[in-house]
C-alpha cells in the first residue's frame, strides 16, 4: 500500500507524536508499504529522509519548540498527483497540515484515518490566545474534524470514550502506539552510575518527558522530596529538556534536593535504552497524555513504573501487577509506592517481569498489524468516504462566537 501521512510534529523535535510516526512508519516499510511522510521544517541542520518531505514553517512559534507549518507551500514540496496512487491517508492533526491532508484526500476521494494524538484543550499555554475560548474550540474542532474522517484512532479506551461523549459518530478504534521491542534489548545498566558517578548502591528513579509545564514534573519533584526522608541511598534522574527545566532545577534547589536530582538531557539511541536498564523504579506524572508511551518503554526493559491514575495510562499498568498508580493530588501517596519497590528488591524484580510481560502484548508488530487492518478495510473499493468539509476552522469560529452572542443577550432578559 501506499500510505501518505500528515503531521505538525515530527523529527527532530522530540515528543511523543514525532515518535510515534516514526516508530509506525518504521513498521510499515518493513512490511512491503510505502509512506510519504508531510511534516514541518525546524530549525538547524534536519537530515534529508527519503519519502520525507519538508514543508515552510514559522519556526520556534510564539518561543517555544514547536514548528507552525503554512499548508500553503505544501505543493512545491511534492508532486500532489501522486497522491492520485495513494491507497490511505493518514492525519495526525485536525489542522494545519491535518487539515491539508483530508482536503486532499476528499480532493481524490481517498479513505482518510485520523489519529487524536494531543489532548489538544491542555496545551492551550502555549498559544497567544485567550484561554477559555481557545479550549472551547480545540474540542469544537477536533470532534468536527473528527467526524469529517473515515476513521478515528484512540490511543487508549480512555480517549476513545472521550471523543464519543463529545459526539464523535464515526468508527473510533482503540490503537495505542506499540513499542519496538528490537529497540530496547541491550543497553548498559551501569550508564547512569558512570554518567553521574554514582555508587552501585544508589537507587534510580527515572522519568523521560519533554520538560514542560503539562507534563507535571513538578508533581514528582515534591513527591521525591517526601521520599528522601525516608531514603539516603536514592536519586531522581530526569532525562529530556524542555522550556521548564531550569524552573524545575530551581524547585529541587528550593526543595534542598539539587544534590539528589540530575537533569541528563536528551538521550536518543542506546543511551536512552540504557538509562531505562540502569533504573530502579520508573515515575510518570502526567496528566495530559493520550498515551504514556514513556511508561511502555520502561516497561519494555523490565523496569516497574508509579503513575499518576490519568487517561495515558490506565490500559496497561495494573496496580499491584506491574506497578502502582496513584490518585493525581496523592503525592505522599506517589512517594510510599516508590519508596515500596525500592524497599523491596523481590517485589521489585516481580513486577518489573510482569511489566515486560505486558509490553510484548503491546508490542509495535500487533499495534502495527492492526492499523493494517483498518487501512486495508477503508482502502476497499465501492466503500463510502467521508463528508467533504471546507473552511472547518472557520466555521467553528463564527459558530463558537454566535453562541456566546446568545449567551449575552439571554443574560439580559
Amino acid at each position: 500500500m501506499l500510505i501518505a501521512f500528515f503531521t505538525n510534529n515530527y523529527k527532530p523535535f522530540v515528543g511523543g507524536v514525532p515518535i510515534a510516526i516514526e516508530n509506525t512508519a518504521r513498521m510499515l516499510r518493513r512490511r512491503g508499504h510505502r509512506v510519504l511522510i508531510f511534516a514541518p521544517d525546524y530549525d538547524g541542520d534536519v537530515q534529508d529522509e527519503p519519502d520525507v518531505f519538508r514543508v515552510l514553517s514559522i519556526k520556534n512559534f510564539n518561543n517555544t519548540p514547536f514548528s507552525l507549518p503554512l499548508p500553503l507551500t505544501l505543493r512545491p514540496a511534492y508532486d500532489l498527483d501522486t497522491l492520485s496512487q495513494v491507497d490511505v491517508v493518514h492525519v495526525h492533526h485536525p489542522f494545519l497540515l491535518g487539515m491539508s491532508g483530508l482536503q486532499l484526500a476528499r480532493a481524490y476521494n481517498l479513505p482518510v484515518v485520523f489519529t487524536y494524538h494531543t489532548q489538544y484543550e491542555k496545551y492551550i499555554h502555549y498559544l497567544p490566545f485567550p484561554q477559555q475560548m481557545t479550549a472551547e474550540l480545540a474540542i469544537r474542532l477536533s470532534t468536527r474534524f473528527a467526524n469529517s474522517c473515515d476513521a478515528v484512532i484512540a490511543p487508549s479506551s480512555d480517549i476513545r470514550k472521550t471523543l464519543i461523549e463529545r459526539g464523535v459518530q464515526v468508527p473510533v478504534h482503540v490503537l495505542p502506539t506499540g513499542v519496538d521491542l528490537q529497540k530496547f534489548r541491550g543497553g548498559q545498566k551501569d550508564f547512569l552510575r558512570k554518567k553521574f558517578n554514582l555508587s552501585a548502591e544508589t537507587q534510580i528513579v527515572l522519568t523521560v518527558s519533554r520538560l514542560a509545564k503539562e507534563k507535571n514534573i513538578s508533581f514528582l519533584i515534591r513527591a521525591f522530596v517526601r521520599l528522601c526522608t525516608y531514603n539516603s541511598q536514592a536519586v531522581f534522574v530526569l532525562v529530556g529538556r524542555g522550556d521548564a527545566e531550569d524552573d524545575l532545577k530551581a524547585l529541587a534547589r528550593d526543595l534542598g534536593i539539587a544534590n539528589r536530582v540530575y537533569f541528563a538531557g536528551e538521550l536518543v539511541g542506546k543511551e536512552l535504552v540504557s538509562a531505562y536498564k540502569g533504573a530502579d523504579v520508573f515515575v510518570f506524572a502526567s496528566t495530559t497524555e493520550t498515551q504514556g508511551l514513556v511508561v511502555l518503554e520502561s516497561m519494555a526493559c523490565g523496569v516497574p513504573p508509579v503513575v499518576v491514575d490519568a487517561p495515558g495510562v490506565r490500559d496497561f499498568v495494573h496496580p499491584g501487577v506491574n506497578g502502582f498508580m496513584v490518585p493525581e493530588d496523592g503525592e505522599a501517596d506517589f512517594a510510599e509506592r516508590v519508596l515500596t519497590l525500592l524497599d523491596d528488591e523481590a517485589l521489585r524484580k516481580a513486577l518489573g517481569a510482569e511489566a515486560l510481560k505486558t509490553a510484548r502484548r503491546w508490542s509495535l508488530r500487533q499495534t502495527t498489524s492492526k492499523l493494517e487492518r483498518i487501512y486495508k478495510s477503508l482502502s476497499a473499493k465501492g466503500q463510502p468516504r467521508g463528508k467533504r468539509e471546507r473552511f472547518i476552522m472557520l466555521r467553528e469560529l463564527i459558530s463558537y462566537q454566535f453562541e456566546k452572542l446568545l449567551e449575552e443577550v439571554d443574560k439580559l432578559f
